[in-house]
C-alpha cells in the first residue's frame, strides 16, 4: 500500500498544513464507516483556502488474525488503490492496542513536513470547514494541544481506562483530551516521537497521549464542540455516531452544504457536556460533572483528593480589535467583549455602578456619589448599568464633557450580549422568570453584574453609596476593601478568626481574574443557584473562595486593603457622619482623608437619614461639588448653588498645601500603597477643580506659577516656574482634567531644609464676548517639610 504523501495532497506553498490520522480497523463495519465518511464528512476538506493544505490517512494496524487477513485483505488492497488513503502501521489491529496504532502513525509522520496533526476516529463527522479556518487563522503555534479537556478524573472513574490501574501509581489521571478529536502542533508532536523515556501503552489513546506528554508542561486547550457523547449542538464540530446511526452522517453533511442546520432531523434533546441544558432533557451537571470554559471537565465532588490552588489565577481573554465581528453595545466605546480601554494602560478609568431601582429614588446623595469620582478622576467613564434609567438621564452631565453612559439591561439584552460565563450562568439567565418571583432577585443580579463586568472588562466597581474623598495613589493597584463581621456565625467563613471579610461594594481589578468566573459560576448556576439566601452570592461567595486561593492571588498583585481604606465605619456605626459634629473638620481632615479612599454609606442603613449640617457628610459634599444644575427627580426644581441653570465660575483649591520631603529613614508603613501620599500631587481635600461655570467654552486659559520651587502641567518632563495652557472649545471636563494634572516640585534648597512657597492659579473663561467672560484665580500656600519632622510634632 503507498505510504507516501503527494505533493499535491499537501502543498508545501500553503502557508499552513495539517497531517489527519482518522483511527481505523480491518473489520467490515470500518470499511463501511471508512465509505461514509468518504462520502460525506471529508468532502468538507475541498475547502479550496490557498492558506492551509490538509490531507488525511485511514490508520489500520496488522491483522489481529489470519481469518481477517485472508477475508478482508483483497477488499482492503482494493480499497487503497482505489483511494490512496489507507496506512498501515506495524501494529496489531486489536481494540487494545490503538495507542500503539496512534504511535506508530506519529512515527511515519516525522519525515513529512506539516504545522499540526489532528486525531479522530472512522466514527465521528467533523466540521472539517470550520476546523481548517481556525486553523489556517490560527496560524503556527507552538506547543499547541486542544481538545475535549478532562482533568483530575480518578483513575477508577467511568472516563477511566481500566489498564492504568493496576500499576499506575497516581490517584488521578493527567489532563487528557477526548479521542473523539484532538490537535497538537509538530513540535507536541516531535516530544511523544523522540523522546528517550521508555514509553508506556495503555488501551485507551487519549489518556496514553497525555501520559506521553505528562512532565512536558503542556497543557491542553478545552473545546467544548468536541463531544464524546450521543449529543448534537448547531456550533459542535466533532460528533461521534453510534455503530447503528452512521449511515446519518450523510444526512448531516446534506444538511451543511444545502445551508440548513447542521442538527436538522437529529435528536437535540440531550444537553451536551459544557452546554446549556436550558429547555433540555437532562442536565450533565447530575452526572456529578463540571465545566470550566478554560480547564475543561472534571468531577464536581470527589473524595479522598486533595485540592491545591492554581497558581495560574487569570484567564488570558483574547484582544478584540474594537467593532471588528464584535457588536457595540455603546458605540466607539464598549463592544459585547471590550472596551476601549480594557487592554490599555487607562483600564482604571473604568468605572462600573448599576442601579435598578426607580428613577424618582435617585436623590442629591446619588448625584454627588457620582461627581466625586469626576472631581478626583476627570477623565473617568462610568458606565451605569440600569434597567430602570433612560438613556439621557445624565444629559446634563455629559454637555459638561463628562463621559457617562446608562446601558440599559434585561434578560434578552444579557443573552444577546453573552454577558455570561459558561454554559451554568448562561442557564440561570434563561430562567429568569423562575428566579425573578424570589425576594432577593434584584440583590443577586447586581452581584452577577459586578463579577461580570470586573471579569469581562476590568475597571472599578462601586456601589452607589460608596463616596470617594481621593484617588488610590497607585492608578493600577488592584484592590478590595475588607470590614469586620460582627455576626457569630459568620465566623465560619471569614478570612481569619476576627472576621475579616470581603465586602463588594468597592472593587478594582483588570480585566481576567479567574476567581470572579468560578465563583459566579458556582453560585450563579441554574443547577446550584440558591434563591432564598440573600448572602451566598456577595462578600461571602468572594471571601470564601479568596479564602482558599489566598496565597495565589496576592502573589499576582490581589491587593486585600484594611478596613479603614474603603470602609472607615461599619454599617452600625456609619450614620454618625450625617450627624452634626463640631470636630467633623478636624475628622474629616486629621483621620478620613489621611487613611481613607472611600466612605461606604451602606444606603440600605442610611437611605432615609437626613445630612445634618456640619456633619462629615455636609462638609464632604460642601468640599467636592461640581455645581452642574440638574433637576430634582421628584420636584422637578433646579438643584445648583443659585437654583438657576446659571452658576458662577469658582476655582476651588486648598488654602495651604503640606509637601511632605521623605528621607532615608521613612517608617515602613509609608511604603504601603494605601498610605502613598503621590509627592506633589494636589489629592483628596487638596485636589483643584472648577465648578459652575459654562459647559463649553470657547477659549479656557489655565494659568499656574509658583514663587521658589517648580510645577509640572499636562504630564510636562521638566518642572518649570510657570505654566499656561489654553483650551479651545473646552468642557468643564477639560479643563479639571488639565487641572488634575498639576505637580509641585520644591527647590533642593526647600527639599533639604523646610519651608514655605506659594502657588498661584488663574482660570479665564473666553466666549468671544466680554460681558460672557468669566475669571477665577486661588493662591495656596505650600509648606515643605520632611515627614519625619511632622511625626515629632
Amino acid at each position: 500500500m503507498d505510504t507516501s504523501l503527494t505533493s499535491r495532497e499537501l502543498s508545501i506553498a500553503a502557508p499552513i498544513s495539517v497531517v489527519v490520522l482518522i483511527l481505523s480497523s480491518w473489520s467490515s463495519q470500518a470499511f463501511e464507516r471508512r465509505q461514509i465518511l468518504r462520502d460525506s464528512s471529508l468532502k468538507l476538506l475541498s475547502s479550496g483556502s490557498e492558506k492551509i493544505s490538509i490531507t488525511y490517512r485511514f490508520i489500520i494496524g496488522q491483522a489481529p488474525t489470519a481469518q481477517i487477513q485472508m477475508t478482508m485483505g483483497p477488499q482492503l488492497v482494493q480499497e487503497s488503490a482505489g483511494y490512496h488513503d489507507i496506512l498501515v502501521v506495524p501494529a496489531s489491529d486489536a481494540p487494545e492496542h490503538k495507542s500503539h496504532k496512534l504511535f506508530e502513525a506519529l512515527q511515519w509522520s516525522k519525515d513529512i513536513k506539516y504545522d499540526y496533526v489532528v486525531k479522530t476516529d472512522d466514527d465521528v463527522f467533523v466540521r472539517w470547514d470550520t476546523l481548517a479556518s481556525e486553523i489556517a487563522s490560527l496560524g503556527p503555534k507552538p506547543y499547541y494541544w486542544k481538545g475535549l479537556t478532562y482533568r483530575n478524573m480518578p483513575t477508577d472513574s467511568k472516563h477511566a481506562d481500566k489498564s492504568m490501574s493496576s500499576d499506575y501509581g497516581l490517584s488521578i489521571l493527567p489532563p487528557f483530551t477526548s479521542g473523539t478529536l484532538y490537535t497538537v502542533s509538530r513540535d507536541v508532536a516531535d516530544l511523544i516521537i523522540t523522546s528517550k523515556v521508555p514509553r508506556r501503552f495503555v488501551a485507551a489513546e487519549d489518556h496514553n497521549l497525555a501520559v506521553w506528554l505528562f512532565g512536558f508542561d503542556v497543557q491542553p486547550i478545552h473545546d467544548a464542540r468536541i463531544q464524546d457523547r450521543d449529543v448534537c449542538e448547531e456550533d459542535q464540530i466533532a460528533k461521534r455516531f453510534q455503530p447503528s446511526d452512521v449511515h446519518h452522517m450523510k444526512r448531516m453533511y446534506a444538511n451543511i452544504v444545502s445551508g440548513r442546520s447542521q442538527c436538522d432531523g437529529f435528536d437535540s434533546s440531550a444537553c451536551a457536556v459544557c452546554y446549556p441544558c436550558h429547555g433540555k432533557k437532562n442536565d450533565w451537571r447530575s452526572s456529578n460533572l463540571a465545566c470550566d470554559t478554560f480547564r475543561g471537565i472534571t468531577l464536581r465532588e470527589q473524595s479522598n483528593v486533595v485540592k491545591v490552588p492554581n497558581m495560574d489565577v487569570k484567564d488570558t481573554l483574547p484582544t478584540m480589535k474594537i467593532g471588528e465581528g464584535d457588536d457595540w453595545i455603546i458605540k466607539d466605546v464598549l463592544s459585547k467583549r471590550t472596551s476601549v480601554y480594557s487592554d490599555t494602560d487607562d483600564w482604571n478609568l473604568l468605572y462600573w455602578v448599576c442601579w435598578s431601582s426607580a428613577p424618582s429614588t435617585f436623590t442629591d446623595r446619588h448625584w454627588r456619589a457620582l461627581e466625586l469620582v469626576w472631581i478626583h478622576e476627570p477623565r473617568a467613564v462610568i458606565f451605569m448599568i440600569s434597567n430602570t434609567l433612560p438613556e439621557n438621564f445624565f444629559e446634563e452631565y455629559s454637555q459638561h464633557g463628562y463621559k457617562i453612559h446608562v446601558v440599559h439591561f434585561d434578560k434578552q439584552n444579557l443573552l444577546d450580549w453573552k454577558w455570561h460565563f459558561g454554559s451554568g450562568t448562561q442557564d440561570w439567565i434563561e430562567d429568569w422568570e423562575r428566579w425573578d418571583k424570589g425576594g432577593y432577585f434584584n440583590w443577586h443580579l447586581t452581584d452577577y453584574i459586578r463579577l461580570f463586568l470586573l471579569y469581562n472588562y476590568g475597571g472599578t466597581y462601586m456601589d452607589m453609596d460608596a463616596l470617594w474623598i481621593r484617588v488610590s495613589p497607585d492608578p493600577h493597584l488592584e484592590f478590595i476593601g475588607s470590614d469586620y463581621a460582627t455576626v457569630e456565625s459568620d465566623l465560619e467563613w471569614t478570612l481569619d478568626d476576627e472576621g475579616l471579610y470581603l465586602p463588594q461594594g468597592v472593587m478594582r481589578f483588570k480585566r481576567g481574574w479567574r476567581f470572579f468566573r468560578e465563583i459566579a459560576e458556582s453560585a450563579f448556576s441554574s443547577y446550584t443557584y440558591d434563591p432564598e439566601c440573600f448572602n451566598c452570592h456577595g462578600p461571602k461567595a468572594i471571601t470564601t473562595y479568596i479564602r482558599g486561593h489566598r496565597q495565589a492571588v496576592e502573589a499576582n498583585g490581589f491587593t486585600i486593603l484594611p478596613r479603614e481604606v474603603l470602609y472607615p465605619a461599619g454599617y452600625q456605626e456609619v450614620n454618625k457622619f450625617f450627624a452634626p459634629n463640631p470636630l467633623a473638620e478636624q475628622e474629616l481632615k486629621s483621620k478620613l482623608i489621611v487613611s481613607s479612599w472611600n466612605i461606604h454609606l451602606f444606603g440600605k442603613m442610611t437611605n432615609h437619614l437626613d445630612i445634618k449640617f456640619g456633619s462629615v457628610i455636609d462638609l464632604l459634599f460642601k468640599r467636592f461639588d461640581l455645581d452642574i444644575p440638574h433637576r430634582d427627580i421628584q420636584t422637578r426644581s433646579i438643584i445648583s448653588s443659585t437654583n438657576t441653570w446659571m452658576v458662577p465660575l469658582q476655582l476651588v483649591t486648598p488654602r495651604t498645601y503640606i509637601y511632605r520631603a521623605y528621607t532615608a529613614s521613612i517608617p515602613k508603613e509609608h511604603e504601603k500603597p494605601w498610605n502613598d501620599t503621590s509627592l506633589g500631587k494636589f489629592q483628596g481635600l487638596d485636589v483643584i477643580y472648577v465648578r459652575g461655570g459654562p459647559s463649553i467654552c470657547n477659549l479656557v486659559k489655565v494659568e499656574a506659577k509658583v514663587s521658589r520651587g517648580t510645577i509640572k502641567l499636562d504630564g510636562s518632563e521638566e518642572g518649570n516656574t510657570s505654566a499656561g495652557f489654553e483650551l479651545k472649545n473646552a468642557s468643564k471636563k477639560d479643563v479639571n482634567a488639565l487641572l488634575n494634572t498639576l505637580v509641585y516640585l520644591p527647590s533642593p534648597l526647600l527639599a533639604a531644609n523646610g519651608g514655605h512657597d506659594q502657588l498661584t492659579i488663574n482660570v479665564e473663561y473666553d466666549n468671544g464676548e466680554k460681558s460672557k467672560s468669566e475669571k477665577s484665580s486661588a493662591q495656596v500656600d505650600i509648606f515643605v517639610i520632611e515627614t519625619e519632622e511632622e511625626d515629632e510634632n
